[in-house]
């Protein structure tokens, strides 16, 4: 489980894993001075680009938060301003800090930013990045999975539903695979502990949507409703302890 502490500056909080990072270096946030100082590793396409970056001798993600839907059109980033500790930053870093403490497959929280700028605040987040692993949309347009790793999907899939986690985005670009097969969830921006409830089935209809649009997009997807019928089958059984 992550150690945090929070550092404050100008206003601007840090809260960070201090079993990582000590000294809290708040560069680490800026594109620009990792790239300068060669700790910047390459980064992902798209409105929501996430950095890669190597420092302290662990591999991270960097991702800034941006608004999405319609609004995101005229106000890229800025949400209405509200306490450090309940920012979509901060947040996210607490709920991956506890489900790390809980065994679940999510990666380590390393630092997360809230930078208020008047009435509103801007937000970024630091993890680490997960070894060796792809998301399950970009595996899918290679190969065919087994059905005992689809099974595997849908298990922990239940296991996560278990622990009363419900994901705001469950997709096929947040579910990640490595290469011992082992099963991996992302991106928890908007996402929290729930009581037992529809929005669990609501999850599976959410994923089952995205693999079938995908598929609907990329030619040749390595995927049918016989592998959806697997990961039902693993959602199915019982949860993992």
């Amino acid at each position: 489980m992550a150690t945090p502490s929070d550092l404050g500056l100008n206003g601007t909080v840090i809260r960070f894993d201090t079993s990582i990072l000590t000294p809290m270096e708040p560069n680490l946030f800026d594109e620009k001075w990792l790239k300068e100082n060669q700790f910047w590793r390459g980064s992902t396409q798209g409105r929501s680009s996430a950095h890669f970056l190597n420092y302290a001798d662990r591999d991270m993600v960097l991702r800034h938060f941006h608004r999405g839907g319609l609004i995101g059109r005229v106000n890229r980033d800025l949400y209405l301003r509200t306490s450090a500790e309940k920012s979509r930053a901060m947040l996210e870093f607490d709920l991956l800090s506890e489900m790390r403490h809980e065994g679940l497959p999510v990666p380590r929280p390393v630092a997360a930013r809230f930078v208020p700028t008047g009435a509103f605040y801007r937000a970024d987040i630091i993890t680490e990045r997960i070894p060796n692993a792809e998301p399950l949309q970009d595996v899918l347009k290679t190969k065919s999975l087994s059905k005992q790793l689809w099974i595997d999907i849908g298990a922990a899939i239940k296991n996560l539903h278990a622990h009363k986690v419900y994901h705001s985005d469950l997709n096929c670009r947040n579910i990640m695979i490595d290469t011992h097969d082992k099963v991996w969830f992302i991106d928890f921006d908007k996402c929290e502990k729930r009581e037992t409830g529809d929005w669990m089935q609501a999850n599976i209809d959410r994923l089952h949507r995205s693999l079938k649009k995908t598929a609907a997009t990329s030619k040749g997807l390595n995927w049918n409703d016989e592998d959806w019928e697997h990961l039902l089958e693993g959602y199915a059984g019982p949860a993992a302890n």
